[in-house]
């Protein structure tokens, strides 16, 4: 899973999807396996909370929120241990079942094998510091905006092909801390309290696996996010809609996945006439891998491209993000 919320960066390809597990062991033998890689790419994003700072000061609510792009160097991977039953498995890194969806968190965890396809996972995800900004106070006018940390600290359980059915389910949970949160400064204590980001989230979700084909591998996804926050107004329940599929050929690897949801939130928002949010987005990410280019052996190449777009009925949360990124990655 993620952070709790999808973040639009670049990832180390080493494996496409939770689809990719049908009827593969958890490693080819026991013992250590270690994926190293890195990444570089350009993100461009469009957001009211993006911490760029030509984008700290803003005149009135209204206005456009300024568009962005950087330059992206991210060393990731992965590092395993497999037990000689070869049932059991310990690691730290990035999960192959989230690369699919682009969603990028780093974790400790644990699977289970418990048949030739069903196992369960248990990982925990750290609050990494520097990882992840925002505004102290977003409604800031006329003045440079300040940031602050914003952290992520949670876990996850998932039951994979239950049972030796094509059935998955999945349960996360994290707990988002704002370091110095200040939204709606100059506001009554009330209004300020409704604004408030701290919060609570929980997400279900249940997929299943469709092969199409000795290559093809499709896998709708049903999900549902439960953002119960200090403040009403940034309380919200979100579903999703997904579909991930993947093509497999000789040495390439093509994954794409696509995702529509709806987000609704339980307060009136003080700050925009007492209005209460709702948010329309959807996602798109696809990855192509290609194994041992130029014969180098244990070697990847991976291309990356993702895309973000959040329609809100407040023009002020409407946002929109591009990521590419080109890498190679090396196992051991």
């Amino acid at each position: 899973m993620m952070t709790m919320k999808t973040v639009v960066l670049p990832l180390v390809v080493i494996g496409l999807s939770s689809s990719l597990v049908n009827a593969r062991p958890l490693a080819q033998e026991p013992g250590w396996d270690v994926t190293l890689g890195l990444n570089v790419g350009v993100v461009q994003s469009s957001s009211q909370f993006s911490t760029d700072d030509d984008n700290a000061t803003i005149s009135d609510l209204e206005q456009d929120p300024k568009s962005s792009s950087s330059a992206i160097v991210y060393p990731l991977g992965r590092i395993s241990y497999t037990f000689e039953s070869m049932q059991d498995q310990l690691f730290f890194g990035n999960s192959a079942e989230n690369v699919g969806r682009g969603q990028f968190q780093y974790e400790l965890g644990y699977t289970r094998k418990l048949g030739e396809n069903s196992r369960v996972t248990a990982a925990l995800f750290p609050s990494l510091p520097f990882a992840n900004e925002t505004w102290q106070d977003p409604y800031l006018t006329n003045s440079a905006r300040s940031k602050t940390e914003e952290n992520y600290l949670g876990g996850r359980v998932a039951w994979d092909f239950i049972a030796e059915s094509p059935v998955s389910l999945k349960y996360a949970y994290a707990k988002r801390d704002i370091e110095q949160e200040r939204s709606g400064a100059g506001l009554s204590s009330a209004q300020q309290s409704s604004l408030n980001r701290n919060a609570d989230i929980h997400r279900f979700a249940a997929s299943v696996f469709v092969p199409l084909s000795k290559q093809w591998f499709v896998e709708p996804r049903l999900s549902y996010t439960q953002t119960k926050a200090d403040g009403t107004a940034m309380s919200s329940d979100d579903w999703e809609l997904s579909a991930n599929a993947v093509y497999r050929h000789q040495a390439h690897i093509v994954s794409a996945n696509l995702g529509y949801g709806q987000r609704k939130y339980d307060g009136s928002n003080p700050v925009f006439d007492g209005r209460t949010q709702e948010d329309k987005h959807w996602n798109l990410f696809a990855i192509y891998a290609y194994k041992e280019p130029f014969s180098w052996k244990d070697v990847s190449f991976n291309a990356l491209a993702g895309y973000t777009n959040n329609d809100a009925n407040i023009s002020f949360y409407d946002s929109k993000a591009l990521v590419a990124s080109l890498g190679l990655s090396y196992t051991f």
